[in-house]
């Protein structure tokens, strides 16, 4: 599957793993786990033929948002057809991760332009980049 910046994508933390690096690839603690919508932060020159994107987790836990949780309304998240429409959400920056692209399981919208900048900066403020 192809991933595409600004791409929302239902994804599935793995919870458990056998290999060596089960720390690293495993959520645990505060981090997102489960069944969840991700949004592709990395740029699509990155993520072309790689097994691998980088990704934001969505939240509807809209009393969440800050100046690094970015408040996206739902007319800025747009659905694909056949999807259910969006509600309001919280992209948790703060929450940033390497995502493999093969426990992506579907598409289900994009972000509008303006989200997409709104994310960037979120990420731009979690790490501090001038």
């Amino acid at each position: 599957m192809e991933v595409t910046k600004g791409g929302i994508y239902l994804y599935e933390p793995p919870s458990t793993s056998t290999s060596q690096q089960a720390a690293i690839i495993t959520t645990s603690g505060s981090e997102q786990s489960g069944l969840r919508p991700w949004v592709i932060v990395s740029q699509d020159a990155v993520n072309k033929g790689k097994p691998t994107a980088v990704g934001v987790p969505l939240t509807r836990k809209v009393h969440k948002a800050n100046a690094y949780r970015i408040a996206l309304p739902a007319a800025e998240l747009i659905p694909d057809a056949g999807c259910t429409p969006f509600q309001d959400s919280v992209a948790l920056c703060d929450h940033v991760r390497v995502l493999d692209i093969n426990l992506i399981r579907k598409k289900i919208g994009r972000l509008s332009d303006n989200a997409v900048l709104a994310v960037a900066l979120g990420l731009i403020f979690v790490f501090d980049i001038r």
